[in-house]
């Protein structure tokens, strides 16, 4: 159960440290004292969403802390098991803190770091709590069917089908991306094939478009190519006064001065060296010369592939390593479309066991919905009758809606599917005798929503292992006679649940276990919110305050201590 529960610099609150028992624990005071932040501080201990106004003026953070007892046999223990940590001495302290700059919050599970998704996993196996509005729940027709899951014990089933949805929605996305694919590449192939041909066909290789450019360009220059060579070659060798003799007869007169310096040997033979590699390139002239035919069809058959691979450029904007890839590229669409059929034919496989899978759970769930839908009528009726309305009715209305395109099939009936399975659930009530049932939506007040809310909850008090059960003004639209009666619900339910009930009306706050007042007062000009624990007399004037307001009268007196007795 929750033991303590500490506050600091929470919205009023400056520092609030409680103590809680087992049983029926009820919490009052009047409205603006600041019930309902005590509610925002436990519910931040369990998750729920913060921001940075709940720090309290002045602080840099706000903390709040809860302390829970186990006894070894607790159902609690074995829903923690989940959680990789460990009791000490039987107690789990959960602590949130938030910082005013930025709201942002830190998370701690026995002064252990953890995410807050997991405090607030944790939280729902430890606390149910009611909040001040959450009977309208009960007005949306949506939300039946989770209140028919959890009073029948079928909570794990509605998961399983849930997750086993979630699995088939997935397989469904990942054939419906798959298909796209293979269509999109479907609607391509025409110019994708026309584009892959051409470039086959041409079947460029990287750097012939510049090998191309260079071979034209030397054919279509093949005249001048020839002259220049041959005039080179004459010049160089092959006429008078060609450079060949002018070297020669210098070498001769270098080498008759020789004979008088030999100094000049080495200049003689650098001077034959030149000699001879003019010879040889005024050859390799005259070879190039004579090797050049004029050939018109190469020359027009080199233009013809240039201008094609130049067209294919200019047609993929790029050069042509760029066609080149895309030509892979290209090739590669081909072997894609066919690793997408194999893809599509496998990821449909796993579709259809996922179809199989979650048709099999939500038929299943749906048949003990059916099975439990009575048994709930019976109950839920027999709760309301405890609490002073003896004649109503409770229904329970499931129906299927049928659609051709729901991946759940039963026989020849397709049913419209979702996370919740393919029951539509509706609550139907009867308030008084022989009116028939009609939508609670339509009919219920709010005395009757408090009602029928509390009636639910114990129910699934029953089938949960939740150690500690909080109700926010569970008491809203009621009083006289009934709110008596809601008191002995609640007492009723304590027996087995530590209850916190906050609460405006004596006839609950009297049959408390425990009895706990919040007040305001002023302190250094500033307003606090505070939390007394209220024995005896104290307890005694605090009901007679409910049952008379502002003057309390000694009959409001003895009348609150009738209540206690």
């Amino acid at each position: 159960m929750l033991r303590r529960l500490r506050i600091d610099s929470f919205a009023l609150i400056d520092e609030v440290e409680i103590e809680f028992g087992s049983g029926l624990c009820v919490i009052t005071g009047e409205t603006g004292a600041g019930k309902s932040i005590l509610i925002g501080a436990l519910n931040s201990i369990l998750g729920g969403p913060v921001t940075a106004d709940l720090v309290r003026g002045g602080a840099d953070r706000c903390q709040v802390e809860a302390l829970f007892d186990f006894q070894q046999d607790d159902d609690a223990i074995t829903r923690l098991a989940q959680f990789d940590f460990d009791l000490d001495e039987g107690q789990l302290i959960l602590r949130r803190e938030i910082r005013a700059e930025g709201g942002r919050s830190r998370a701690f599970v026995n002064d252990s770091l953890v995410p807050v998704r997991e405090l607030r996993a944790i939280g729902r196996a430890l606390v149910d709590l009611h909040g001040q509005h959450e009977h309208q729940s009960l007005l949306d027709p949506e939300r039946h069917v989770h209140f028919l899951d959890k009073c029948s014990g079928l909570s794990d089933d509605a998961a399983a089908t849930a997750e086993s949805y979630h699995r088939l929605s997935e397989t469904i996305d990942v054939v419906r991306l798959l298909t796209m694919e293979r269509d999109r590449l479907k609607d391509e192939e025409e110019l994708r094939r026309y584009q892959l041909d051409e470039i086959q066909h041409l079947a460029p290789e990287l750097g012939e478009d510049e090998r191309l450019e260079a071979e034209v360009s030397r054919l279509e220059n093949q005249q001048l190519l020839v002259d220049t060579a041959m005039q080179l070659f004459h010049s160089l060798y092959g006429g008078e006064d060609s450079a060949v003799d002018t070297l020669g007869q210098a070498r001769r007169e270098l080498e008759r001065l020789t004979k008088i310096d030999l100094d000049l040997k080495p200049a003689t033979s650098s001077l034959g060296d030149a000699m001879f590699s003019v010879e040889d390139v005024a050859t390799q002239l005259r070879n190039y010369a004579e090797g050049l035919d004029d050939d018109p069809a190469r020359l027009q058959a080199a233009r013809e592939r240039l201008e094609e691979i130049r067209r294919l450029m200019r047609r993929h904007d790029t050069d042509l390593a760029g066609v080149i890839a895309r030509g892979t590229e290209l090739a590669g669409h081909e072997e894609q479309s066919l690793a997408l059929a194999d893809q599509i034919a496998a990821a449909t496989g796993r579709q259809e066991r996922a179809r199989e899978e979650f048709s099999h759970l939500c038929l299943a769930l749906s048949a003990k919905r059916r099975n439990s839908t009575r048994k709930l009528e019976e109950r839920a009726t027999a709760g309301l009758a405890s609490l002073g309305m003896e004649h109503a009715v409770f229904a329970v209305e499931l129906s299927e809606v049928e659609d051709q395109q729901s991946p759940l099939v039963d026989g020849n009936l397709s049913y419209a599917a979702n996370a919740s399975g393919i029951d539509r659930v509706e609550f139907y009530v009867s308030a008084n005798r022989g009116e028939r049932a009609l939508p609670l939506t339509r009919v219920a007040s709010g005395g009757e929503l408090s009602r029928i809310m509390l009636v639910l909850k114990e129910l699934i008090a029953e089938s949960d292992d939740v150690v500690t059960l909080v109700f926010d003004e569970i008491d809203s639209g009621i009083s006289g006679r009934v709110a008596a009666a809601v008191g002995r619900k609640l007492e009723a339910l304590s027996r087995n649940r530590q209850t916190l009930v906050i609460t405006h009306l004596p006839q609950i706050a009297s049959v408390a276990d425990a009895h706990f007042s919040v007040r305001k007062r002023e302190s250094q000009n500033r307003t606090v919110t505070e939390v007394v624990e209220l024995t005896d007399q104290a307890r005694a004037d605090e009901i007679a305050e409910l049952l008379a307001g502002e003057s309390v009268s000694e009959a409001a007196l003895r009348h609150a201590r009738e209540l206690l007795k």
